[in-house]
């Protein structure tokens, strides 16, 4: 039920949420956590009666669910751009020019697409553990096989290549529905930060992991080794990284009644509209249930491969959701800056072998050097957009009366946009002037920390929006 798309009429905004509270305020019955003088009221408000709740797991289950997750993303974020720092070795290797090996990029890219279409309606269906795990396997034998045919055949790397995208494809589009599924809204701007620091952080450090091992190892080694991490994080996952969809009952925010509201509530209501008529959400009283808690889950439960389907969820409607979500503007405008945020990243994994090798004659230990300027300036936005994007949006909830709305974030976006027009512009600016090759370094570095705003920016927002699609905003 979690993951459904409900047309029915909405009583406010989706993603208004109340998010602070005042401890007179009336709203005492909420499940909220107090800080100094304010009360922040758990949104979504996590399950009365079920310890099984992932938001009712402790914070260390949690942390440690979403580093397997975190680690999951960034190693198959790492296998796209491996081979940035071989791209002139394998065209000895295959006897190709440096174009045609380019396709095996896209035929990874493509690919990935393609494969969150049919990923994510199971991940849905069928819950995020055998999701994750499934994925995870296919990836390491599809890094298994480019290891034994990287120094053999054109045709089978490339294949290999585009099967590698199909089971990668998860990375990008699942790591946010286990945000949502584990963490409140107001714990999410640092969380999908470091989520957006090893999507980047792997396309900057892969090439860089490739370079060294392809200068004393070989080529095939490259993806022997990532194949080992891969395989180690797979048994990581099984043995703690437990199901994170919730199929259970969780109270709910709504709007006061006319039915339920005396003469001076409805005075207050009255004056709780906002200027242009619509009425802010207010949190009512939640219901006690009655009854025993619910038992909690052995561990030989949580380690089962294939959990409970959700019968409320129809596959044949599930795959068609993320066409339906292209019609969302909020959905759709996050896809693009989230797309071309990463895109910097994917250009340069594709070009920089052309562009620093005849320029400045360096070699593949280089040019995977060359990636460490990319990757702390995202080491570094991580931790300014994380906090800097929190502390705005709840200044200006605070000022609304303790009501979040998703375009609060935005203001920030303002800072990783100046930074990617600044960066790509001092890239341009120096590699065409032919300075020192720190130019063009500093540039990428700059580049790199306005696209980290741009993916973690535009993911939190479209999370805030509309937490009931978390699942598919990168399938669109």
């Amino acid at each position: 039920m979690a993951d459904q798309i409900h047309s029915t009429p909405s009583a406010h905004v989706p993603g208004t949420e109340r998010l602070f509270a005042e401890p007179n305020s009336g709203e005492v019955d909420l499940q909220f956590i107090s800080k100094g003088d304010t009360l922040i009221v758990l949104v979504p408000q996590p399950s009365l009666n079920d310890p099984n709740d992932p938001l009712r797991w402790s914070n260390k289950k949690k942390w440690v669910t979403f580093i397997n997750g975190t680690a999951y993303a960034f190693m198959g974020s790492v296998t796209g751009p491996i081979m940035a720092a071989m791209m002139i070795r394998l065209t000895q290797a295959f006897h190709e020019p440096l174009q045609r090996l380019t396709y095996a990029n896209g035929a990874t890219l493509i690919c990935q697409g393609v494969g969150n279409i049919f990923w994510m309606p199971l991940a849905v269906k069928y819950g995020r553990r055998p999701v994750y795990l499934l994925s995870n396997i296919l990836m390491c034998v599809a890094c298994i096989w480019l290891g034994l045919v990287v120094n053999a055949s054109y045709i089978p790397f490339l294949l290999g290549r585009a099967f590698l995208g199909l089971f990668e494809a998860p990375i990008e589009s699942i790591l946010p529905s286990t945000i949502t599924d584990i963490f409140f809204l107001h714990e999410r701007g640092n969380v999908v930060s470091i989520y957006g620091l090893a999507v980047l952080g792997g396309n900057e450090l892969g090439p860089l992991f490739s370079a060294l091992i392809v200068q004393y190892l070989g080529m095939d080694w490259a993806f022997y080794i990532v194949a080992m991490f891969i395989g180690l994080n797979c048994i990581t996952m099984f043995f703690f990284m437990p199901e994170t969809k919730y199929q259970g009952i969780r109270p709910q925010a709504r709007y006061a009644t006319d039915a339920d509201t005396t003469k001076k509530d409805q005075t207050e209501m009255v004056e709780n509209v906002q200027k242009d008529g619509t009425p802010r959400p207010e949190l009512s009283a939640l219901p006690k249930f009655e009854g025993a808690l619910v038992p909690k889950r052995p561990l030989v439960h949580e380690l089962q491969f294939w959990g409970h389907s959700d019968k409320n969820v129809s596959l044949r409607k599930t795959f068609l959701r993320p066409f339906v979500l292209l019609t969302y503007p909020t959905v759709l405008w996050a896809c693009l800056i989230y797309g071309m945020s990463l895109g910097w990243n994917v250009i340069l994994g594709a070009t920089l072998a052309q562009l620093f090798e005849p320029q400045y004659g360096f070699d593949a230990q280089a040019q995977g050097l060359v990636f460490l300027s990319p990757f702390i300036g995202s080491l570094l936005a991580t931790w300014l957009c994380g906090a800097m994007s929190d502390r705005i949006a709840n200044y200006f909830s605070i000022r609304n009366d303790g009501i979040r709305e998703p375009e609060m974030r935005l203001p920030t976006l303002a800072i990783g946009t100046f930074l990617i027009f600044s960066g790509t512009l001092v890239l341009t600016l120096t590699y065409e002037a032919k300075t020192h090759w720190i130019g063009p370094v500093i540039g990428l570095g700059i580049q790199a920390a306005g696209a980290q705003f741009g993916v973690s920016l535009a993911m939190s927002y479209a999370l805030d929006c509309h937490q009931q699609a978390s699942s598919f905003f990168l399938l669109c």
